[in-house]
């Protein structure tokens, strides 16, 4: 989550007075507020991000025309997020993106004033807004409105993150949060209080306890899954594996992305243990041969590169161990032998994905091959250990063969 404060106020050195005091606090955003830009001009936007360079700086221009010509001119002054509002024509709004586009910042589309604000949140995604912000203005809060009437039928219509704005203070934040909002957008609660520091320290610490449910809650899953890919291991395709391995003359290795990466931390203990073991794509690799061995990871089973390599191992007269989650994709079918580790890999698409509600739903909070990679480096950790018992070789051995030059 994060969280923005609204420097609606009408002096340049008042709101970077404030300004000073929310980062010190740990705010992540700074918003040039309405106010103060028509009071000061797009200079103060400039100023803010001289001032604030580590920090996002909002351009609230809530923009109804020109669209093109306003974000052209926050991104030229510093903004990195520009607002416009969500009742304006489409052609202003398409306008914005595309030149927001051009000068890599964001835009936010402010849903105050719309009368049916899913559908809108929806328009306005397909239009390639950023983010969405459902804004319940000063003059309906006096009527007793807030935004949570609006925001979870927001953050569940679209697929982009939520910010929500609206008399928010230490006792409505949580409820936004619980809702699935992603920016939480503080004014008054914060430049009105005594101690703008002290709250911006507080609010952070309500979104530090949602943050260690969600890691605490992620990594239970990932276990989760691990003790379940270690209960379905099948004996004799592990078997077949080590074999393969114990009988190779050379040992290559290939996945590609975070499957290369562990594929990379599996050849560098096998070397420990004296394997004559390559990594593929590496100066010193040398050519695969008859009688060579290539361990080749892929979670869909259809990375090109893997498949290639693959293919070229069997021509050479080779041996292909394939570790995928996929027994019939096109690496399995090419394998002497297939290690199978369940797990959610990008070639699945998600119908739901959660960065907009990290804590309403974890169904993918370990994203694309995350849980296949997790499980095939334990796996290997294993295997490593297999080969450590069966070949008498202590921790102190392998140490011997530890690089010495790093």
């Amino acid at each position: 989550m994060i969280l923005q404060v609204a420097l609606d106020v009408t002096d340049i050195e008042h709101a970077i007075s404030i300004a000073e005091k929310v980062a010190r606090g740990g705010a992540h955003w700074l918003e040039v507020g309405t106010p103060l830009i028509k009071k000061e001009g797009i200079r103060a936007v400039e100023l803010m991000k001289r001032r604030f360079p580590d920090r996002k700086i909002v351009a609230d221009l809530k923009t109804m025309d020109t669209g093109a010509l306003e974000v052209e001119m926050a991104a030229r002054h510093g903004a990195d997020v520009v607002s416009i509002l969500g009742v304006a024509d489409d052609k202003t709004i398409k306008d914005a993106v595309t030149v927001a586009k051009k000068y890599g910042i964001r835009v936010m589309a402010d849903l105050i004033g719309v009368k049916d604000k899913v559908k809108r949140a929806k328009e306005l995604e397909n239009m390639g807004v950023n983010y969405i912000l459902v804004h319940t203005g000063i003059d309906e809060q006096a009527q007793g409105r807030n935004p949570l009437e609006d925001l979870e039928k927001v953050v569940k219509a679209v697929k982009i993150p939520v910010a929500v704005a609206g008399g928010l203070n230490l006792e409505t934040i949580p409820k936004v949060i619980e809702a699935g909002a992603t920016i939480i957008i503080v004014g008054g609660a914060i430049t009105k209080a005594k101690d703008p520091e002290n709250i911006t320290r507080r609010i952070l610490d309500l979104f530090w306890a949602e943050y260690m449910q969600t890691i605490v809650k992620v990594i239970q899953d990932i276990t989760d899954h691990i003790k379940t890919v270690a209960t379905s291991l099948k004996l004799e395709q592990v078997r077949g594996m080590v074999d393969a391995m114990i009988g190779a003359n050379k040992i290559f290795i290939y996945g590609a992305g975070r499957s290369g990466l562990v594929g990379k931390a599996f050849a560098m203990r096998l070397m420990h243990l004296d394997f004559n073991v390559y990594v593929v794509g590496e100066t010193i690799t040398p050519a695969f041969e008859e009688g060579d061995l290539l361990i080749a990871i892929s979670g869909s089973g259809e990375t090109r590169t893997i498949v290639d390599a693959a293919e070229i191992a069997k021509n050479q007269g080779g041996k292909v161990v394939g570790i995928t989650s996929y027994k019939n994709s096109t690496l399995g079918k090419l394998s002497d032998v297939v290690v199978e580790i369940p797990g959610r890999t990008k070639a699945d698409i998600p119908t739901d994905y959660i960065a907009r509600q990290m804590l309403t739903e974890y169904k993918w909070m370990a994203p694309m091959g995350t849980l296949f990679e997790d499980s095939t480096m334990l796996l290997l950790d294993g295997v490593i250990a297999l080969l450590m018992a069966t070949f008498q070789k202590s921790e102190k051995d392998m140490k011997r063969k530890h690089a010495t030059l790093e």
